[in-house]
């Protein structure tokens, strides 16, 4: 050491304050900063649903938040894929359970519910933020239950376990919650269905006797009432008298005025009649139902001629 240094210290001080000035700049360099993406889309409510209540069709949405971090507008296509079906439905065919009894559904993409929505066949939309802006919006799609199913009483519910609110590929393919500075999320989607203790009527076929010829003295006819009931709900159908019934039976009028009496049988022997508000019973299958009903025509000499109708009223009950 100089003497110099000996009686002031002052080199050897100078260069210890520069040592901890490089050493605090190499730590700010280096002091690990804490990552936000520039684009952050949630969801602005949930959960997400699908609800069918009684029907065989359902519309959902997927309702979104985009958040802007970036300095200057941000484009991209946001985009909704289908996740994992519960067990025991698969990515072909999903189903609702209620208990052990399943219906079978699916989800689409279009309102027509001809294209389903899948994880590869997306629901996408192209949107921009604006810089340090929020944005909202809408991803709808569909939900169809196949028809003729047997569906007993219940409440039945399914769900889409992993599904993605994200962000579209490059090559259009796929749909990421994460790529590059855009953040999304995955969700599950909740189906509900339910299939309540009620019955329908279905097309009632018309019972034409058509036009008898010759110097006829009977005509027979068949017709049809089609009734829809879940499974195992027991079911009355009900006849009215018609429109222009007299001593307790049914008659057809003709425009002239004119009558000719008929009635109808539960059976094609015509042993069985179905009187003036009798009924037919049955118990739903959960399928569309076909109950025939037979009519027949006796007269002791053919009417006068004319076309003759009659309107009988059929009630269902159950």
């Amino acid at each position: 050491m100089s003497l110099a240094e000996f009686l002031t210290g002052q080199p050897r001080i100078r260069a210890a304050a520069m040592v901890s000035a490089t050493l605090l700049l190499l730590a700010l360099l280096f002091w690990p900063q804490s990552a936000r993406a520039n684009v952050v889309c949630s969801l602005a409510s949930q959960p997400v649903t699908l609800s069918f209540g009684n029907a065989l069709t359902a519309n959902g949405e997927i309702r979104y938040t985009c958040r802007s971090y970036n300095t200057q507008s941000t484009s991209f296509t946001i985009c909704a894929s289908r996740g994992t079906a519960s067990y025991p439905g698969t990515t072909q065919q999903p189903l609702l359970q209620s208990g052990s009894n399943e219906l079978a559904f699916n989800v689409y993409v279009d309102s027509a519910a001809t294209s389903a929505w899948t994880s590869t066949n997306l629901i996408a939309r192209s949107v921009t933020v604006a810089a340090g802006a929020t944005i909202t919006g809408s991803l709808p799609f569909y939900g169809k239950i196949a028809a003729g199913q047997q569906s007993p009483i219940g409440n039945y519910q399914a769900f889409f376990f992993n599904s993605v609110l994200g962000f579209l590929t490059p090559d259009g393919r796929n749909c990421l919650p994460n790529i590059a500075d855009l953040n999304g999320l995955d969700f599950t989607l909740f189906v509900t269905a339910t299939v309540p203790q009620a019955c329908n009527l279905g097309t009632i076929a018309a019972m034409d006797f058509g036009t008898p010829a010759g110097l006829w003295t009977r005509a027979d006819a068949a017709a049809a009432v089609q009734v829809f009931c879940p499974q195992n709900v027991s079911w009355q159908l009900a006849f009215g008298a018609g429109l222009h019934a007299a001593a307790g039976e049914r008659r057809m009028q003709s425009e002239q005025g004119d009558y000719v009496t008929y009635r109808l049988y539960r059976d094609s022997a015509r042993a069985q009649p179905i009187g003036i508000d009798e009924t037919i019973a049955g118990t739903g299958s959960g399928a569309v139902q076909s109950v025939p009903m037979y009519g027949r025509v006796e007269v002791l000499q053919p009417p006068a001629v004319g076309n003759y109708s009659d309107t009988v009223i059929v009630v269902l009950s159950f």
